[in-house]
């Protein structure tokens, strides 16, 4: 199956449970509709992205120091990871985001981009190149993101929350096929 019949699946997973979530029913039909207990989980943290306290602006509107301290909900891919002794910081191309945070990728582009870093390291096999995630933080600054030979100042975010999208067959619960919040454990010596 390709890709992007995997992502399909996974989405039609997704739309299934959170019109559930949306339309009140989920609470009223988990014993009838027979809901996992990872799906049920699943509800809960799509409910807790959406609900996340944060500003409406975007990337491009928080370069002002004024915005350090802002709270942001971002979602996008991961384009590249730099860890250090600290713990990693991942370079995220922003993608429009969806009513729970979810990337939405268009035709348009947004040519936009931030670093988003944690105090710690995400599971290589879970955060690479390429994962769907969301964010949710504080803007802390910001720094010189250079990209494909060329390059601008963009935002920088301190994670609180990481939840990862997953492109994974509707069904699959392998582990690398987890989507929900990750946790930054801390960095050990490699």
């Amino acid at each position: 199956m390709t890709r992007t019949r995997a992502i399909g699946a996974a989405m039609l997973l997704f739309c299934a449970i959170v019109g559930a979530a949306v339309s009140g029913q989920a609470a009223e039909t988990d014993a009838a509709a027979g809901l996992s207990e990872r799906e049920r989980n699943m509800i809960r943290e799509l409910e807790e992205l959406k609900a996340a306290d944060a500003t409406a602006l975007n990337p491009d509107d928080v370069m002002e120091e004024r915005h350090i301290g802002t709270r942001v909900r971002w979602a996008g891919a991961v384009h590249d990871i730099e860890r250090s002794r600290r713990g990693a910081c991942l370079t995220i191309i922003l993608a429009r985001s969806g009513e729970y945070g979810e990337p939405r990728w268009t035709p348009d582009p947004t040519y936009q981009t931030f670093v988003a870093c944690a105090a710690g390291v995400y599971d290589r096999d879970l955060v690479h190149e390429f994962t769907n995630v969301t964010i949710v933080g504080r803007v802390t600054g910001k720094q010189y993101i250079g990209m494909g030979g060329g390059g601008s100042d963009g935002p920088v975010v301190e994670i609180e929350r990481l939840y990862r999208w997953s492109d994974c067959l509707a069904g699959d619960t392998t582990p690398i096929c987890r989507q929900g919040f990750l946790t930054a454990e801390p960095v050990t010596g490699d």
